[in-house]
């Protein structure tokens, strides 16, 4: 997965900004904008991470390396109906998916030997 530094340069640069634009939203300057793309500093202010999730319209797992999901939106409202539902029904969509997985794994092994 690539780093907070990689995923923010590639952002930026997606949105034709200068480092000194971004920075400027930031209220810091293009050089420390340049730090963090390097993964030579860290934003210290959890409120900088929020501001440039919002900024790129990404979640901040995105935008951290713990996704690869630029945007969660489409799954709010899949998740909101999984916590809305009983404990065994959440564990009937657990189970389901983890057999979808199954099937798909062994599609994919089926494929791989047939090359």
């Amino acid at each position: 997965m690539a780093t907070f530094g990689e995923r923010l340069r590639d952002l930026r640069e997606d949105n034709d900004q200068t480092q000194a634009q971004l920075g400027e939203l930031l209220n810091i300057g293009a050089r420390m904008i340049s730090h963090y793309e390097k993964d030579e500093h860290f934003p210290g202010n959890p409120s900088t991470i929020i501001k440039l999730a919002k900024h790129f319209k990404v979640s901040c797992d995105y935008l951290l390396g713990n996704s690869d999901h630029k945007n969660n939106a489409e799954l709010e409202p899949i998740i909101k109906t999984y916590f809305s539902l009983s404990r065994e029904a959440r564990q009937a969509v657990n189970d389901f998916i983890s057999f979808q997985q199954f099937k798909d794994n062994e599609k994919k092994k089926e494929h791989k030997q047939q090359r």
